[in-house]
């Protein structure tokens, strides 16, 4: 057979509905507020002791503060403390008047008060002072049993909550003169919400979503006043510390329109006032510096050859290039740029394009990375494959500049090229800051990717980010540091100065990390991987914020080398052991291509080429499959895929799901089969999409004990919040998918899940032995657990004997940060049935299923149809 012969099959949807939650509906009454109830009155003195404390220093601080100090808003920035699984934030400005700022972890909450009398807080502890045993609590006083605790802003609390690990360590050290640049998150709120009520009795479906929209509306002029309003505040309080604000700050940002983030210098006396007093900060990082690829080698050792590349056909797929700029004339790209599209995206020069990096570039590398993956030609003449488009971010020196924030520029990239006359999708980012992403509040970086995915659908791909040979910092050790304390590789790369640099934390992004191809052996010098595809020696590792896989996948990136003293080599000696690159050559004359870098960086063009083959194949597609597909296809390598517990564990932190294979995500065999949601989905919260996969008889039959591999992948995408902590916060709905029982029909699957169906429910509960488990400890892999992503992907094997006769699968919409009856989420799902040593062929029978399945599921709808009729 053909390729075209072995399609995608489309997955069959059994049915939707409301879903139906296991019995535990309610959380129960936290312990804690119970002591609060029981000893109310110990518990409102102690609340009360502390409204009078942040009131006393809050008097104090008006008296400190030099009177040439800039004026501050009116509200007070304090941290509640409520419980960790208290999800009800609305609640304290409902009932108390408070605008929430941010959810911080342990239950610790950021809000401004704009009463320094705490008027209604009071109140509230009045109310359940009162509360005698046996008593009915006073409505309203409830609120004061579940708050913990209150306390001052400025407390050494609230600074661990909202500075960044890096800018924390210093802060006691920071002159009043020394100047820094730092992002600030601001909330912009203003303390409003959507007002959201019922449906009413006279009101149609229609009119109760017009009216939903309508107050939404309202929500988003009332937050871009409220921001307006802030950005003033700021920018005058900037000014009386002679300080600077990137004027980008002051554009509308639809993306996140209740909150922004301000790119500021300020002097040190500045920022101390800055984070102390000012009432709407969540999060405050220094700004972010590029983080180019390793180096090893000094001299060039590459060759040029006579080889000629041809413009590719006019609609082929673009593919941008968010990087150092490029070298558009060199012979082997200047085909294949769409050099009209190009352009700089800081300065006044929006014309200027070129690649700076010295000695040999960085974009023009990722670049040829993207157009030739691993071969680059050497003779004739070659079509190119794509369309590049080239996005400068960095400046001559190398670096991100300091008056423009990369996450600004990202808006006007999408915009530039999203809606230019080629609609680009794909965008290759092979930069990212040194510094370990944080654990707490996704980045501003981080969370700009994710919106602009979820709202444009664009899909970036990422690099995890490089551990240098040799570097210092609190936060960040070079490999020699770990060497030299006795971590050898690959322990090393599991520590936390070794997690993935941020943005790779993005949710939406698809990150990349490294692995090695080649072992080289001398009597000298030995790469420090011991076998192909193993980890490279300076790749990043997981886990990722929320707990997230990261990397998603992994590519050939190159290694390192060594010798017995540890020194890592600075000659290109292993060549086998670099990937062969495209350099520049506008700074130093050299050959056309060579191996002289390793990185990160050149692996993610790998899996944006395989994107981009993708959205060929699937033209009219959303992002989202693409990304499912590359996961769906990326499977371990046999040290990992047949290893030890213990290997696993580790393995899912070094290479997340795997190497992507171009063959299992654009085709099948006689032997595997991939089944595809046929269009985007789109869920609220509360509902239930059921999917059914019938497996053939003949697969199943006693004594075919061939091994067979169940693959299944979801990618979605939902609105962002980074004022939130946790996934369930930073998402307005958040996905999972389960599977049935292995006992289990598709019918009692059904009923299980789904409100509106009837019939009897299984009391079978042997769950298919999942790789990764859908909570921490249900799979092989302890901590990991693949619905903290909005790339959730799981495998399992077992006998093809042993496979039940219908493989169903739910996909389920949780309430994130939103309550409004708009907000849902987009996905595609992926499937693949695979006969792992290929003893049985499954591709036509599970062609006859699926038709079958579907031809049946529509003659129901159709008779129920009828019968409602």
């Amino acid at each position: 057979m053909s390729e075209t012969d072995f399609p995608h099959l489309p997955l069959v949807k059994r049915t939707s509905g409301s879903y139906q939650a296991p019995e535990k509906q309610f959380p129960p009454t936290p312990d804690r507020e119970k002591e609060n109830r029981a000893n109310s009155g110990s518990h409102c003195n102690a609340l009360s002791r502390s409204i009078e404390q942040i009131k006393a220093i809050w008097a104090n601080d008006e008296e400190v503060r030099s009177e040439t100090a800039p004026a501050l808003p009116a509200g007070k920035p304090i941290l509640i403390q409520l419980d960790p699984e208290n999800r009800d934030l609305d609640e304290l400005r409902r009932s108390l008047g408070f605008e929430v700022i941010c959810q911080e972890e342990d239950g610790f909450v950021i809000v401004a008060s704009h009463d320094i009398h705490f008027t209604e807080l009071q109140e509230a502890i009045e109310k359940l002072s009162r509360l005698k045993p046996g008593d009915r609590l006073e409505r309203g006083g409830g609120v004061a049993a579940r708050i913990y605790d209150a306390s001052v802003s400025g407390g050494d609390q609230r600074l661990k909550q909202i500075l960044s690990p890096t800018l924390y360590e210093r802060w006691g050290e920071i002159a009043d003169n020394e100047t820094l640049w730092i992002n600030a998150g601001i909330s912009c709120n203003g303390g409003y919400e959507p007002r959201l009520t019922e449906m009413r009795k006279s009101e149609t479906e229609e009119k109760y979503q017009a009216r939903h929209r309508s107050e939404r509306m309202k929500a988003y002029d009332r937050w871009d006043e409220v921001r307006t309003e802030r950005i003033g505040q700021i920018e005058r309080f900037v000014e009386a510390y002679d300080g600077y604000i990137d004027p980008s700050t002051k554009e509308p940002d639809t993306d996140v329109p209740d909150e922004f983030t301000a790119r500021i210098r300020l002097p040190g006396v500045g920022l101390r006032d800055f984070v102390f007093n000012y009432p709407y900060l969540f999060d405050v990082e220094e700004a972010e510096v590029a983080d180019l690829p390793v180096s090893p080698s000094s001299t060039s050792t590459g060759s040029t050859s006579p080889v000629v590349i041809s413009p590719p056909p006019s609609d082929a797929i673009p593919i941008c290039v968010v990087d150092s700029g490029i070298q558009e004339n060199h012979r082997l790209l200047k085909a294949a740029v769409d050099s009209s599209e190009s352009r700089c995206f800081f300065g006044n020069s929006p014309a200027d394009v070129a690649d700076y990096v010295t000695p040999s570039g960085h974009g023009t590398r990722i670049a040829g990375v993207v157009l030739f993956g691993d071969n680059i030609p050497s003779t004739g003449t070659h079509q190119a494959e794509f369309w590049i488009q080239n996005a400068r971010v960095l400046n001559k020196q190398n670096e991100l500049p300091d008056d423009r924030a990369i996450y600004d520029m990202l808006s006007e990239i999408v915009d530039h090229f999203r809606y230019g006359h080629r609609g680009t999708r794909i965008y290759n980012q092979s930069i990212c800051s040194p510094s370990v992403c944080r654990l707490r509040h996704m980045s501003a970086w981080a969370s700009k990717i994710d919106a602009l995915s979820d709202r444009h659908d664009v899909l970036f791909i990422q690099s995890v980010g490089n551990i240098h040979p040799d570097a210092t910092g609190r936060m960040r050790l070079g490999i020699k540091q770990h060497l030299a304390a006795g971590r050898d590789y690959p322990s090393y790369l599991l520590m936390d100065s070794c997690r993935v640099a941020n943005p790779g934390q993005s949710l939406q992004a698809l990150t990349v990390g490294s692995i090695s191809r080649d072992v080289y052996r001398s009597s000298t010098w030995n790469s420090f991987a011991d076998a192909p595809q193993r980890p490279s020696a300076f790749s990043r590792t997981g886990r990722g914020i929320f707990g997230v896989v990261k990397p998603d996948v992994v590519e050939f990136g190159g290694d390192f080398v060594r010798n017995p003293s540890n020194d890592i080599s600075n000659n290109p000696i292993a060549k086998s052991v670099y990937p062969d690159l495209v350099r520049c050559n506008l700074h130093t004359a050299g050959p056309s291509t060579d191996r002289d870098q390793v990185g990160t960086s050149f692996a993610a063009p790998k899996v944006t080429r395989l994107a981009a083959q993708l959205q060929a194949i699937f033209p009219t597609k959303s992002t989202l499959l693409y990304r499912a597909l590359i996961a769906l296809s990326a499977r371990w390598p046999d040290w990992a895929f047949f290893g030890s517990r213990p290997e696993q564990i580790d393995a899912v932190r070094h290479l997340g799901y795997g190497v992507p294979d171009h063959d299992r995500a654009t085709q099948n065999t006689d032997f595997r089969v991939t089944m595809i949601t046929p269009e985007l989905q789109k869920i609220k919260t509360k509902q239930v999409d059921v999917y059914q996969i019938n497996i053939p008889d003949r697969l199943r039959k006693p004594g075919n004990a061939g091994e067979v591999l169940i693959e299944v992948c979801l990618s979605y995408s939902a609105a962002s919040r980074r004022t939130r902590r946790d996934r369930r916060g930073y998402l307005a709905v958040w996905l999972d998918w389960r599977t049935n029982y292995a006992g289990e029909s598709a019918d009692e699957f059904v009923a299980r899940l789904v409100k509106e169906a009837s019939g009897s429910v299984s009391t079978d509960r042997e769950r298919f032995n999942w790789v990764v488990g859908e909570h921490a400890g249900a799979g092989k892999l302890t901590a990991s657990n693949r619905t903290a992503g909005t790339l959730q992907k799981d495998w399992c094997k077992m006998p093809a004997d042993q496979l039940p006769a219908s493989f169903c699968i739910a996909v389920v919409g949780h309430q994130g940060h939103s309550v409004s009856p708009l907000d849902e989420a987009k996905y595609h799902l992926t499937v693949a049935v695979e006969s792992l040593g290929q003893e049985i062929e499954l591709y036509n029978d599970m062609v006859a299923e699926v038709d079958l399945l579907a031809n049946k599921i529509e003659a129901s709808k159709v008779e129920i149809d009828e019968l409602e009729t």
